[in-house]
């Protein structure tokens, strides 16, 4: 059964991938209307592809049989030790395009289903009436399709002159099209059936507005290939996203106010259902239009366009040794940009340490950072999952150097650099004597960084830092043929948190927020669930760790709501290997709702308090830590820390694998809301999951919700790859959890 609308409250970052479950056999499955999206990452190369591809099927389906569903693989409700290995079992995600070209096709296959959606209502109302005119109506439209298809065409071989040619032939036979129905609506206004009339009317007006907003992105793309410019590739395509896309969002949203003028009962009955749901997907898509021309805004105030100077911390994350934001800070650079391209680049001689050993600052580290450090300094500023608190507190102890400032950071991982290499091709790096591809890469910098370590511990990660700067020089200076291809790979490590962004401007950070860049720690109105780990003393091994998380709730008679994690961690690693060898200690956080109550966690270990170190008489506790654990306490039977921090309630307790081992740990506690369904008024509610990802991390994931017998669902949708609905009372969610995930389902008696 399905309601008029999901929940308000979805904060996806791409609410076009809601899909519904998978039902049982003999079960109906759920549809949900797409609703605007509050938030979350902007994938700004194939945004257009990606929202398209999904409004496209939709439209595909009034004039097609449906397309097959993929079949889901099997799902296992709880892993086991023994059922480690299949955590990448799960299917992934399909890869986003990165050819070179702007993603026209299915725009301008969607304007041509509007123009042969109104072929058939002029064809099933008016066929005994206007003759004449619906012959004059058909044949325009048949020829605007046809111009389309040859616009698609054109756009998908790169041949943006003859894209533009077309899409201004199929803006003709629109209007014309358009002119004979005014005719026969001026002569038929009075007669029944003259409000088919007018829906069929706006149905043209937004084929027309759709076909311009495609080609304004044409004339875009002929910018963004052409030879005749100056600029720099990154810099022409800010200007081009802002040129382009701005008039392309004004079109769609007038076609969104056209559609919604039209009645559905005026369409044949059936197309009215599909009719109703583009209704509903055309304005989530102009949202997403609205925010991908906001991307041109923020490249040029990063890329510093106007002439001015941007300085830079670039803090490089080694994923190795996970930490709060992605991995452990060994590399620093300070890069300098302006009018788009890289002028300076600073790599301090002595590393991360240079700097560590001139901060004034004289903090007490967070109380499970003294097991490896008590003096808190620059290189461990990344404690809190957050991204921009974590930011504020690196930029606080790099101001501390005496160094001069920064207008902001970017947190960049291995993984970055080693697609940018496939591009940029092999680096040389004199100051180490190595040459580095993507192919020799991670083996290269783990190889280097052991070796300095046995010479110096305060310069290992050197090698990152002067190898870094190198490469990301030579990504700024791309030939244009190959600019498609970075910005696609960005996306991707945009989306997994590879690349982070903080800006000390405000405004400039508000753009970084919006577009989901910043690495915020987010919230969701009901569940809420970021697993975050920090490898203190474990060695480089958190690339040999495999993990699979699961996380259900029961659903009590009353409403009461009881969640369960389980975190499984296999050590992959070699004993006595110099790489992988080390044992693995984590300090586990799990960031669920405000108010939830701890009823019991299991599999954890306790480190004795004589191995913590203590700090030197001179540091005092830092004010943003202090309030944290000042407030927090330790549950006697497990020693769990129960904390609040960025309006979340955290678990702490630590977890620790040595390799060829296989470790389990749970943690159940109540959720602080009920659910409140039926009574005298049949009320519904909502329940609804955002498990948040770690950057660095990629584990299984599933969720499973359980309900009570009489309860059933109105509604049902997520963003994972595998959802699925077994049973009357289950819901399950898989994926890897490489990035954000989301389910919601509305909920009655």
């Amino acid at each position: 059964m399905r309601t008029s609308r999901p929940p308000a409250d979805i904060p996806e970052e791409n609410v076009l991938d809601l899909r519904a479950p998978k039902a049982a056999p003999g079960k109906n499955r759920s549809r949900p209307s797409t609703p605007e999206p509050k938030g979350g990452h902007v994938d700004f190369l194939s945004m257009v592809e990606k929202g398209e591809s999904a409004l496209d099927a939709k439209v595909k389906s009034w004039f097609r049989r449906p397309a097959k569903v993929r079949a889901a693989p099997t799902l296992v409700a709880e892993p086991t030790p023994e059922r480690v290995q299949a955590v990448r079992q799960v299917t992934p995600e399909p890869q986003p395009q990165t050819r070179g070209r702007v993603a026209l096709p299915q725009t301008l296959r969607f304007a041509g289903a509007v123009a042969v959606l109104v072929v058939a209502v002029f064809a099933a109302r008016f066929l005994g009436h206007v003759q004449q005119a619906k012959g004059d109506v058909l044949g325009a439209s048949t020829e605007a399709i046809q111009r389309l298809l040859a616009a698609g065409s054109a756009a998908q071989a790169l041949q943006f002159g003859t894209t533009k040619t077309e899409l201004t032939a199929a803006q003709d036979a629109f209007a014309a099209a358009e002119q004979d129905l005014l005719d026969v609506a001026g002569a038929l206004k009075n007669l029944p059936g003259a409000g088919a009339v007018r829906s069929a009317e706006k149905l043209l007006q937004a084929g027309q507005a759709v076909t311009r907003a495609a080609s304004a992105l044409a004339d875009g793309a002929a910018v963004l290939t052409s030879a005749d410019d100056t600029r720099t590739p990154f810099v022409r395509v800010a200007d081009q996203l802002q040129t382009s896309l701005t008039p392309a969002v004004k079109d769609l949203a007038t076609a969104a106010a056209l559609l919604q003028g039209v009645r559905p009962q005026d369409l044949p009955a059936d197309y009215q259902a599909s009719f109703t749901d583009l209704q509903g997907e055309l304005p989530a898509l102009q949202v997403q239009f609205e925010r991908l021309a906001n991307i041109g805004g923020f490249f040029q105030g990063f890329l510093a366009t106007d002439g001015s100077t941007r300085r830079y911390l670039f803090a490089f994350q080694n994923t190795n040794e996970l930490r709060p934001t992605g991995g452990f800070l060994g590399s620093v650079a300070i890069v300098e940009v302006t009018n788009g391209a890289i002028t300076k680049i600073e790599v301090p001689s002595g590393g991360i340490y240079d700097l560590s050993g001139q901060t004034g600052l004289r903090y007490i580290a967070p109380q499970p950072l003294q097991l490896v450090q008590a003096n808190w300094n620059l290189q461990d500023a990344n404690w809190f999952p957050d991204f921009p608190t974590s930011a504020k507190k690196i930029l606080a102890f790099y101001a501390s150097t005496g160094q001069p400032p920064v207008d902001g950071i970017v947190a960049v991982t291995p993984a970055v650099l080693q697609s940018f290499l496939e591009l940029t091709g092999p680096v040389e790096v004199p100051e180490v004597g190595l040459t580095f591809t993507a192919d020799n890469f991670v083996a290269e910098v783990q190889r280097n960084i052991k070796e300095a370590e046995k010479k110096d511990y305060t310069k290992p990660k050197l090698v990152l830092g002067y190898l870094a700067p190198k490469i990301l020089a030579r990504a700024f200076t791309l030939k244009q043929d190959q600019l498609w291809q970075l910005l696609g790979k960005l996306q991707e490590h945009l989306v997994s948190r590879d690349v982070q962004f903080y800006f000390s401007d405000a405004s400039q950070q508000q753009r970084n927020v919006n577009l989901g860049w910043a690495g915020v720690l987010r919230n969701n109105p009901k569940d809420f669930l970021h697993i975050n780990r920090a490898n203190l003393g474990g060695g480089k091994t958190d690339a040999a760790i495999e993990e699979v998380d699961s996380h259900a709730v029961t659903v009590a008679a009353d409403g009461t709501l009881t969640a369960t994690v389980t975190v499984i961690r296999k050590h992959n690693g070699i004993p006595h290997d110099p790489f992988t060898g080390d044992r693995n200690v984590a300090y586990l956080r799990f960031y669920v709702p405000p108010g939830s109550a701890l009823l019991n966690a299991s599999g954890f270990e306790r480190i004795d308090p004589k191995r913590f170190r203590a700090p030197s008489p001179d540091y005092l506790p830092d004010p943003d830590v202090a309030a944290l654990e000042n407030g927090s306490t330790i549950d006697e039977n497990s020693g769990t820390r129960v904390s609040l921090e960025a309006g979340h309630t955290v678990f702490g307790n630590w977890l620790g694998v040595a390799p060829g081992e296989v470790v389990k740990a749970t943690i159940t506690y109540t959720l602080p809301f009920k659910l409140n369904v039926g009574g005298l008024f049949n009320r519904t509610d909502t329940y609804s999951l955002l498990a948040q990802m770690q950057p660095g991390t990629h584990p299984g994931f599933t969720s499973t919700l359980t309900l009570p017998a009489a309860w059933q669902s109105t509604w049902s949708g997520s963003t994972a790859d595998i959802f699925e609905h077994p049973a009357d009372d289950t819901y399950t969610m898989a994926g890897d959890l490489n990035k954000d995930l989301y389910y919601g389902v509305v909920l009655k008696k």
